[in-house]
């Protein structure tokens, strides 16, 4: 199957005690991956409520979302043709409302507080997981999140 049109997604980025909350990957794109909990925006759904759920559906966690701190575009291709294509919001969560223990849910098999140091010196690591994570050592700088609803 090859979409005609991207997907929009969350990746949810939460930081504690210098650590990173990782999941491991259980189903394609990206089965045995190290990334951030995340997935798709379902319709109707803002770009926070989408991440508050998603890190509760894959990490048993619940926190308050700060803002987007990374837009990641994912484009895989086969053959030529577009087979998936994601346009990822990362979104930061405050570790100070952080909740619950974790543990691995929905299409996730692990996960983990990894340090900066473990995730750049993993191979198995989505790349711009280890991109987004050496830029937030420096503390995070937020973008605007707008949503318009129109209706008629």
């Amino acid at each position: 199957m090859y979409p005609a049109h991207a997907v929009a997604a969350v990746s949810c980025v939460v930081k504690k005690g210098g650590k990173f909350l990782l999941v491991k990957r259980g189903k394609d794109p990206g089965r045995g991956l190290w990334a951030f909990p995340g997935g798709v925006i379902e319709a109707g759904e803002g770009v926070f409520d989408a991440a508050k759920r998603e890190l509760y559906e894959e990490t048993g966690l619940s926190a308050n979302p700060l803002g987007v701190v990374g837009v990641t575009e994912v484009i895989h291709t086969d053959g030529g043709r577009v087979k998936h294509h994601y346009v990822i919001l990362s979104v930061l969560f405050d570790e100070e409302s952080l909740e619950g223990s974790p543990r691995a849910g929905g299409d996730v098999e692990e996960v983990a507080w990894m340090s900066l140091d473990e995730i750049l010196g993993r191979g198995d690591v989505v790349a711009s997981v280890k991109a987004l994570s050496a830029d937030l050592q420096g503390g995070p700088c937020t973008l605007g999140v707008y949503t318009l609803r129109l209706r008629g």
